[in-house]
């Protein structure tokens, strides 16, 4: 790749990158079929045209935006998902073990949560398609809900064993969902509330704790 190539493909990147920011942005803010083209090109300070080179047009854009959005929450979803994995099955029947799962568990996520890095823009466009469904929802379902819900369900077949109703199972991975989520959705209450204490890990500890006993208590341990 020659020098002006690679000098090319630099300002194609930087452009990309610009429309993505502005279009979750303003995506975010008004809605898909709110935003036109123009109006996110104008955010970007690029020409119209580039949208149409980069991403085929609005709804690539949308898409492109999606799967960044998808990226950033696996960050955070991921290590509750493989801590429940890799010790469910270990630990069923264990109380103890159990009680020491929703901890680890909960730790993860939190850690992820709440240290992650990420645009205030995403939990907005997350609850828009919560409230608001386009076709892009089913790629968060499939992508960032569905492993969760899985685990969790996981972990409480774990806990209540065979003679729990399916109905009550679902409503208590639902209640730790929401649990869990919440810390995360509210961290700039947290943190105007605590400051930068709450990454001291006196006070994180103090916060996993709590939120753990919550979950236990869902499940009944």
């Amino acid at each position: 790749m020659t020098q002006e190539s690679e000098g090319k493909a630099v300002r194609g990147d930087a452009t990309r990158k610009r429309l993505i920011e502005a279009g979750l942005r303003l995506f975010a803010t008004f809605g898909y079929h709110a935003v036109s083209t123009r109006d996110i090109a104008r955010a970007a300070q690029v020409n119209h045209a580039a949208i149409g080179f980069h991403f085929k047009g609005k709804q690539g854009l949308y898409e492109a935006v999606i799967t960044a959005m998808v990226k950033k929450l696996r960050e955070i979803c991921v290590p509750l998902v493989a801590t429940i994995d890799r010790n469910v099955e270990s630990c069923a029947g264990d109380r103890p073990r159990l009680r020491e799962l929703v901890r680890e568990a909960v730790e993860q996520f939190l850690a992820a949560s709440v240290r992650t890095e990420r645009s205030r823009w995403l939990g907005v466009l997350l609850q828009r398609e919560y409230v608001d469904p386009t076709q892009a929802f089913e790629t968060i379902y499939q992508e960032v809900v569905e492993p969760v819900i899985g685990a969790i369900e996981r972990l409480v077949q774990a806990v209540s064993g065979p003679e729990e109703t399916l109905q009550r199972n679902r409503i208590r991975v639902y209640c730790i969902i929401l649990q869990l989520t919440n810390i995360g959705r509210d961290r700039a209450i947290l943190q105007r509330r605590f400051g930068s204490e709450i990454y001291e890990p006196e006070l994180f500890s103090s916060l996993v704790s709590i939120v753990a006993e919550g979950v236990c208590g869902i499940l009944g341990l």
